[in-house]
């Protein structure tokens, strides 16, 4: 409705005023209530005042009165016309709404400062608010493994990357399996591989995506998360993980302050520009890698990207997460158990411990006390015979550093003498924690049939020809067939007190069988690993009494109590649709 009228009645009535004022609400035209009617239009400043219980107008109006009780229109008797004339209650109503909608708008203009200024935060660090990455700009690679669990697992993933796509009508990225692109030993710890994604996809690649198989992905939130980096910089992205304290798995770096260096959490998804991609291939070609062991990867490769303050540190991103619990979450990881049919029974898992007479009365009664119990078949294989335990001396003298001799001595008792419908053996230290019933799960994923070399993945020497292996504080997983493979070589410890471990991983990785990774077996404490890290996990395996409670550690991280969680999140996780 116009509000038109005659010159100096441009207000035809309460109707027309009520609109006006509502006009003058939402394009703030209120100090102080203002309307004028200045060549017969309701525009400009008016005051709105009350009194013996009727609204007046004025402003340019001239006097102001009431309107005149029983008179259908203004009269010059009743004074010059006024804009408009409101009823109490009009004005009360529209009050109120006045009051609510600056309230309201005060909140959406902090809002949009907020916002502007963090626009310009990100601009100042590099940061675009919006770039051109779709989904052919970016790489994805899964850090498979061979064995056909694993194989299985990734290429699953790789099926609900590729299908969103699809369901975004985008050309479909390039998905890589990791452990299909390279026969190299190696290849697991990334850095290798980083020339080869250099000359293939630098020119029409932006970013390198890596995740773990378990990792779940939302491709619009992902899209959306990388369109915030200017992918013409150099970029480090993922979720930040820092030590809080020195450890070491991490050789006691940053002992000063460990919180200070950031490291991805694999799990979440982590991503390199193809420009850093390009430099860190420069660097690779004229240095080769320097470190002899690959102990914790993720920790390693931000070491060597950081390159002592010199590279870039690692960026964290809020939508690279572990857990669902944020709507805004590009990635997520579950927290499960893996179980494929029923738990491997307990009979068909002989646990051998190695230890030695000296700690026949502090480690073994710890054993007893925590895991020994959920055994069905266990043997204490030591350097001397102690019928109360009892340990079972196997001629071979302890050392005081690798056990390679009494390893293999055991290795040859389970295949040659009374376990031969056994499938598994699991040998461990006399101070290792293991949760039995949470591995029975574990194992209900892997075939007996075939070679498999379970537990933590290490490697050594692997930017120049060298081997992976198991390292043996977490446990060492064997199927009888992997033994007897190994058994039926040529190879064997170069001396008894060789690392036995190592000796395995060099032996078995001639023999080409792969070592296969399980991040749920630890070769160190609870304390030595980040909470954050760790909260995603249904542990197996921990290492070390070294300054705490083995006890509390068991019954806190590893006991037969948590089992009925583990069932529980196997169950959700495991039969999720990826």
């Amino acid at each position: 409705m116009s509000c038109e009228g005659p010159k100096h009645s441009a207000c035809a009535g309460p109707r027309c005023g009520n609109i006006m004022l509502v006009k003058a609400l939402i394009f703030g035209h209120m100090p102080g209530l203002v309307l004028s009617s200045a060549h017969g239009e309701c525009l400009g400043p008016f005051i709105l005042r009350l009194g013996a219980g009727a609204s007046r107008w004025a402003d340019g109006c001239g006097p102001v009165w009431p309107r005149p009780p029983g008179t259908a229109d203004w009269s010059e008797k009743a004074g010059p016309a006024p804009c408009c004339w409101v009823g109490v209650r009009s004005f009360l109503s529209l009050l109120l709404a006045w009051i609510i909608f600056k309230a309201a708008f005060a909140l959406v203009s902090e809002d949009t400062k907020k916002e502007v200024k963090q626009s310009k935060n990100l601009e100042k660090g590099g940061i675009s608010r919006k770039s051109d990455v779709d989904l052919k700009g970016i790489v994805f690679v899964i850090q498979s493994q061979s064995n056909s669990f694993h194989a299985k697992r990734a290429e699953q993933l790789k099926q609900s990357i590729l299908k969103q796509a699809a369901n975004l009508t985008q050309e479909l990225p390039r998905v890589l399996l990791l452990h299909q692109m390279s026969k190299q030993e190696g290849a697991w710890t990334i850095l290798p591989l980083l020339p080869h994604f250099s000359v293939t996809y630098s020119r029409n690649s932006s970013w390198i995506f890596f995740c773990e198989e378990e990792t779940r992905i939302q491709i619009p939130e992902l899209l959306e998360t990388l369109r915030r980096y200017d992918p013409s910089k150099e970029w480090f992205l993922g979720k930040a993980l820092h030590d809080e304290e020195s450890t070491i798995i991490h050789h006691y770096a940053f002992s000063e302050n460990p919180t200070v260096f950031k490291y991805p959490d694999f799990a979440a998804g982590w991503a390199l520009s193809v420009p850093l991609v390009n430099k860190l291939t420069k660097r690779l070609r004229s240095e080769s890698l320097k470190s002899d062991f690959t102990i914790d990867l993720k920790h390693e490769i931000a070491l060597y990207i950081w390159d002592k303050g010199d590279g870039r540190p690692l960026t964290s991103v809020p939508e690279f997460c572990t857990d669902a619990v944020n709507a805004y979450c590009a990635t997520t990881f579950h927290s499960f158990l893996p179980l494929c049919g029923h738990p491997v029974k307990k009979e068909d898992i002989f646990f051998a411990v190695k230890t030695c007479k000296k700690f026949h009365g502090d480690r073994i009664p710890i054993v007893k006390q925590t895991w020994a119990g959920q055994a069905s078949l266990i043997e204490y294989y030591s350097d001397h015979a102690e019928s109360s335990i009892p340990t079972v001396d196997l001629g071979i003298p302890n050392t005081d550093r690798g056990h390679c001799g009494k390893t293999f001595a055991i290795l040859e008792r389970f295949l040659n003498h009374s376990h031969d419908k056994i499938a598994w053996l699991v040998i461990v230290d006399d101070d290792t924690l293991i949760s039995i019933s949470r591995l029975q799960h574990l194992l209900s994923c892997y075939d007996s049939s075939e070679p498999l070399f379970l537990g933590e993945r290490y490697g050594y020497g692997l930017g120049t020809g060298g081997y992976s292996y198991v390292t043996g504080g977490g446990g060492m997983v064997f199927s009888r067939e992997a033994i007897r493979r190994l058994l039926a070589s040529k190879c064997r410890c170069y001396s008894n007190d060789a690392p036995d471990d190592m000796v395995l991983g060099m032996c078995f990785s001639g023999l080409g069988i792969p070592v296969t990774h399980s991040p749920l077996f630890h070769q160190a404490r609870p304390v030595d690993y980040p909470r954050d890290y760790l909260s995603h996990q249904i542990p197996i395996s921990f290492h070390k009494h070294w300054n705490i409670d083995p006890v509390k550690v068991y019954f806190t991280w590893l006991a037969p109590g948590e089992e009925d969680k583990a069932r529980q999140e196997t169950q959700k996780g495991f039969k999720e649709e990826l």
